[in-house]
């Protein structure tokens, strides 16, 4: 068919689809729907992808958390408890079985603190850590100094405050060498951390106050125990060589035979990963279910008003049959209508879908939502596709009336 009768046939198309606005928009919502739900669906599945890159980046692609707690301890909803299952000896023992492979840090971590300086009151959490605790966390000190193995091992009260707890205690004084009440425990400021943001799960690592290890469990937290033990592998490495060298020198420390479960976790970037995919597989599965039985039944009625259209315009058929219009013009021209009118749906949908992938997050920011071209894409496509496979059987349709028939 040559280009000038293809664009005739458009137009005429064009020309059906507005003097029929009703029927238009019909057929128009039942692809927008589909779409609509598709849209979203993908958005959710970049979201996914947008999260783990940031996690990726967060967590770093050579290192690791040890939790404490594990299979051996839950609690009534089934849930890991928090347990008090790694000490320091595990810690050394680590660092003595495997310095050469990674290097290990022990934390614990506690929200809700009161810092109080002169006037000034504010809650932070406080993180208490050993020297190796920056390194492996690639946190830096924008002034002052760092935590050393001094301040460990005599248990002093020092510590270093994030830009967002230096803002809310300080005006224009400088922080560094004055005295802040840590739940009333007077320490003094011995840095200040690099800004860091937040996180990708939206909690701001800006407003922290760090602390010797030996000072937060004898001081502070009035613990023998440990929450985490964060390590990072050395360059030239196997991360999950060593996480399950780690389990080994752990189970064996703990007694725990084999097949039984650990009463410790040990999370890794495609651990994250792996669980961020699953938390999300069930929502994209059905949004996809959704979506393709939303743009079926759009076909379907799609097809069903082109149908009816047909039987209206019998005798606008039998004119252009008359007067020239061979089948293949007639079938062309409807099949043209059906997938104009579905991209036309297609338009309509993507920009419902938009509001979700835009608003949801403010909404509910734990659903990773985010835009990309593939909603065009997949739109465009899927819309094409039910066009044609749709819009065939009206267009056969009226494409078989004779000119004798169709003016009888």
């Amino acid at each position: 068919m040559k280009l000038k009768s293809f664009v005739r046939l458009l137009i005429h198309s064009f020309e059906a689809i507005l003097s029929s606005k009703g029927k238009a928009i019909l057929m128009m919502l039942g692809t927008a729907v589909g779409i609509m739900l598709l849209s979203g669906v993908v958005g959710i599945s970049r979201g996914v992808e947008k999260r783990i890159e940031e996690v990726m980046k967060f967590v770093g692609p050579r290192t690791g958390i040890i939790f404490a707690g594990g299979g051996r301890l839950t609690g009534a909803s089934g849930r890991t408890g928090s347990g008090a299952t790694l000490k320091l000896d595990d810690l050394n023992a680590l660092r003595s079985s495997l310095s050469d492979r990674a290097v290990f840090s022990g934390a614990i971590r506690r929200d809700g603190f009161s810092l109080k300086y002169g006037s000034q009151a504010t809650e932070s959490q406080i993180f208490a850590g050993d020297t190796e605790f920056l390194i492996v966390n690639e946190w830096e000190i924008d002034s002052g100094e760092p935590i050393d193995n001094d301040d460990v091992r005599n248990v002093k009260r020092v510590c270093i405050l994030g830009i967002t707890a230096v803002k809310n205690l300080f005006t224009d004084e400088d922080p560094i060498g004055k005295r802040i009440l840590i739940n009333n425990i007077p320490f003094e400021v011995k840095g200040i951390f690099k800004p860091k943001g937040t996180n990708p799960m939206g909690f701001d690592l800006d407003d922290i106050v760090f602390i010797p290890l030996s000072t937060g469990m004898k001081r502070v937290f009035h613990t023998d125990s440990i929450r985490v033990i964060r390590f990072k592998v050395r360059e030239g490495f196997d991360l999950t060589n060593v996480q399950e060298e780690i389990r080994g020198v752990l189970n064996q420390r703990h007694k725990i035979k084999e097949g039984e479960p650990s009463d410790f976790d040990i999370r890794t970037p495609l651990f994250i990963a792996n669980r961020i995919n699953e938390m999300t597989k069930t929502i994209r599965l059905g949004g996809y279910v959704l979506a393709l039985v939303a743009l079926f039944v759009g076909g379907i009625v799609l097809m069903n008003i082109l149908l009816l259209s047909v039987s209206e315009r019998i005798k606008e058929i039998g004119l252009k049959r008359a007067i020239g219009a061979t089948q293949k013009d007639i079938f062309v021209e409807f099949l043209l209508e059906s997938i104009t009118v579905s991209l036309l749906g297609m338009a309509l949908g993507v920009i419902f879908g938009l509001l979700p992938i835009f608003l949801l997050p403010k909404i509910m920011p734990m659903i990773p939502m985010a835009f990309t071209v593939k909603v065009f894409l997949y739109g465009f496509l899927f819309s094409l596709l039910v066009g044609i496979f749709f819009g065939v059987q009206p267009a056969r349709r009226a494409s078989k009336l004779t000119p004798i028939e169709a003016l009888r």
